[in-house]
């Protein structure tokens, strides 16, 4: 990047634009080099503008939420890395069963607040450490449902700065699977069709599932959640297991014996340990049943 772009960016934007910015401090994996110019805008005004400045002067750009289902480079990203997550990020309630959240929400204060309105529906992705903007990318969801199925509405901003809404089925969802994934498109924000419900009932259920989650997976350790996807009739854990990963370990990252399809990085792990540990898991599970796991977590492109 030229020190023009930087000037114009900081001197244009609410929010941090941190140069040479080690993308540990961003990624839950805790895994990452630095970020040639990380840019944390404050709403979603402002991505959209960052959005349009970096393809107008054809500068790299990499989008982030939460970093929960991505592994860094260990080489760091070039051009602008875009972060939506923010404190800032707003959540609109225009009335009847109908929420609007820009794409840097967590999906955790999202459910939440839908819960305090009596608004139910958001419980099976709640638990799910991303924001608005990840889950629909990836149609994020449990076994008890994913997002795709709560969308009205999707508003985006594409690569030639066009400002667009899609519905649902516009989109090619399908099991952690949208049109998002084959092309350039910023999503901005996301407008869910929920039900009516009792305030105390969906907050417990809240509650309930978070828990759930605490007491299944390795949370209190850095992790990206799911690192397979499902395969078609059998669970991707099973199958790490029953191939003998669990505890299997590269370098400072090692396979969750809390919950076998999650790498833990165990505070001195690099990407490429995490890569490395992947391609051994697949190996593995590969010899021992003849199914080859699709990755779920997605490896960001050190040249964007």
């Amino acid at each position: 990047m030229k020190d023009r772009d930087l000037k114009t960016i900081t001197e244009s934007l609410d929010g941090p634009v941190l140069v040479g910015e080690p993308l540990s401090g961003h990624t839950t994996y805790r895994v990452g080099g630095k970020a040639e110019c990380l840019v944390c805008p404050e709403s979603s005004d402002g991505a959209a503008w960052v959005f349009k400045y970096a393809h107008r002067e054809e500068i790299p750009v990499t989008v982030i939420g939460a970093g929960s289902n991505v592994i860094a480079p260990d080489e760091g990203i070039r051009g602008i890395v875009l972060k939506t997550q923010n404190q800032s990020a707003e959540i609109m309630l225009p009335g009847g069963n109908i929420i609007v959240a820009d794409a840097g929400v967590t999906l955790i204060d999202l459910a939440r607040l839908a819960a305090r309105e009596g608004l139910r529906g958001l419980e099976p992705i709640a638990g799910i450490p991303g924001t608005v903007g990840g889950a629909v990318f990836m149609n994020a969801g449990t076994k008890e449902g994913d997002t795709a199925s709560l969308l009205r509405e999707v508003q985006v901003l594409t690569n030639t700065g066009e400002f667009r809404k899609f519905n649902p089925g516009e989109l090619s969802f399908g099991y952690r699977k949208s049109a998002f994934q084959m092309t350039d498109w910023l999503i901005l924000r996301a407008v869910f069709e929920l039900e009516k419900g009792d305030p105390e009932d969906i907050s417990s259920c809240l509650e309930r599932v978070f828990a759930e989650r605490q007491e299944k997976y390795p949370l209190d350790e850095a992790n990206a959640g799911s690192v397979f996807k499902r395969p078609a009739g059998d669970y991707a854990g099973r199958l790490i297991e029953e191939a003998g990963c669990k505890g299997l370990t590269v370098g400072g990252a090692s396979v969750s014996t809390r919950h076998a399809n999650f790498i833990i990085n165990s505070g001195s792990a690099t990407a490429a340990d995490i890569v490395e540990l992947i391609s051994v898991i697949r190996k593995r599970v590969y010899d021992f049943s003849g199914i080859y796991l699709e990755l779920e977590n997605e490896i960001l492109n050190s040249t964007a």
